[in-house]
């Protein structure tokens, strides 16, 4: 029983050091990334990106077609955490449509315009929210939130960061450059894998309104192998924009409903 203790404490006492190195690693990794996409602000090197608008054009894929997007508006609060995406796009067919796409914690719901006519889309704000945490920004956010859950690997300049975020039942892997970028996020996700690639980073704020703040200009999505989301960002607001998405009375209530009749 002795010797059993003791090669326990043996264990414990070698273990500590390794962990204590990991997470040090992953500190400077994240460190690291926020500096390259200018998330550190003031002489304390704070997080201090609230919020993030962004616009841009490009094609996504629907029910096995492609759509022209002729307008795509993300507007991220990464504190509540919500976002509401704006797309105006063109069916194979000439039409146009626009979707509004909201989520907010728990809750999730559709408009048809920002603000206007909500409806409740159950079951999938988790995959909404998942959108958060897979720009760079929530990367860092998502992967500093994992603690001592979040790891990562170096191998020929290109760092790999794991980590869960377990609210939405989610592990993303991220892979960054030798320059701190990261240019690929993996989610995995129920039975789900959802890719990102990120490409072209830079501040698109405008000459007259640089922020220092970096967001990629390409970025591609794919699900389960298929391309769902092909845009070109134009330009982006990242001085932590007015972005709200207060919860609409119908939707907290049928989300109430839904979770009640669950139980």
């Amino acid at each position: 029983m002795r010797l059993t203790c003791a090669a326990d404490a043996i264990v414990v006492v070698l273990t500590i050091p390794v962990m204590e190195a990991q997470q040090g690693q992953v500190s400077t990794v994240l460190h690291n990334a926020a500096d390259a996409l200018g998330m550190l602000r003031t002489e304390r090197e704070a997080d201090l990106i609230a919020t993030v608008r962004y616009w841009g054009t490009g094609t996504m894929m629907m029910a096995g077609q492609v759509f022209k997007v002729t307008n795509y508006a993300g507007s991220v609060n990464f504190h509540v955490p919500g976002m509401r995406i704006d797309i105006t796009r063109t069916a194979p067919d000439g039409m146009s449509q626009r979707a509004v796409e909201v989520v907010s914690d728990k809750f999730a719901w559709n408009e048809t315009q920002p603000g206007i006519n909500p409806t409740p889309a159950a079951g999938i704000a988790n995959a909404r929210l998942l959108q958060i945490w897979m720009l760079p920004q929530g990367v860092v956010k998502a992967a500093t939130a994992a603690g001592a859950a979040a790891n990562v690997a170096a191998a020929g300049g290109v760092t790999t960061l794991t980590f869960p975020i377990a609210s939405i039942g989610a592990t993303l892997k991220a892979t960054i450059d030798d320059k701190n970028f990261i240019r690929e996020v993996e989610a995995r996700m129920g039975t789900s894998v959802i890719t990102t690639t990120y490409s072209d980073y830079g501040d698109w704020n405008g000459a007259d309104y640089l922020s220092d703040v970096m967001f990629p200009r390409h970025i591609v999505q794919k699900r389960d192998g298929a391309t769902v989301l092909d845009v070109t960002i134009s330009k982006t607001h990242t001085y932590n924009p007015y972005v709200v998405m207060p919860v609409p009375e119908n939707v907290e209530k049928a989300g109430s409903t839904a979770q009640a009749a669950s139980r």
